[in-house]
């Protein structure tokens, strides 16, 4: 299994991938291979995608395949957990995916505990081999 992150992607817009209108909202495809030939089986995209998020500028895949980690580093969405507050430029977010039978779903929605304009939380992540922990870095995180 291969996950590749295509953070400047802008097609794919609820649903549409001939939607080229969100610059830069990224996307995320996963790969498997089966007899030496690798098959795309899955496009990805955030819960909320939004201009020059940056969906996929880093990606973590577990030692089995099955869970995939995927940052949004210049996402604004979700302060308090409202993933329609934009308030916090550049914030950042990281998406947990899970495989089960050949399906990708989304597992989880990570922010900053206090998330604050240019964090750019999730520039680097790491997923661990069993897929259980997940390290996410930042550029600008103040403490306090």
């Amino acid at each position: 299994t291969l996950a590749v992150g295509a953070y400047g992607e802008a097609s794919g817009v609820v649903g549409d991938l001939n939607d080229d209108t969100m610059m830069n909202a990224g996307a995320a495809y996963v790969f498997t291979r089966t007899g030496g030939l690798w098959e795309q089986r899955a496009y990805l995209k955030a819960g909320q995608p939004g201009f020059a998020d940056s969906f996929g500028f880093a990606v973590a895949l577990s030692d089995e395949g099955n869970t995939l980690a995927v940052s949004a580093p210049l996402e604004d969405s979700g302060v308090d957990g409202d993933p329609l507050d934009n308030s916090a430029e550049a914030a950042g977010a990281v998406y947990v995916f899970a495989r089960v039978a050949d399906e990708w779903s989304p597992q989880a929605y990570i922010k900053a505990a206090h998330p604050d304009p240019w964090d750019v939380f999730g520039v680097s992540i790491a997923l661990s081999g069993d897929g259980d922990t997940l390290a996410v870095g930042t550029d600008s995180e103040d403490e306090g």
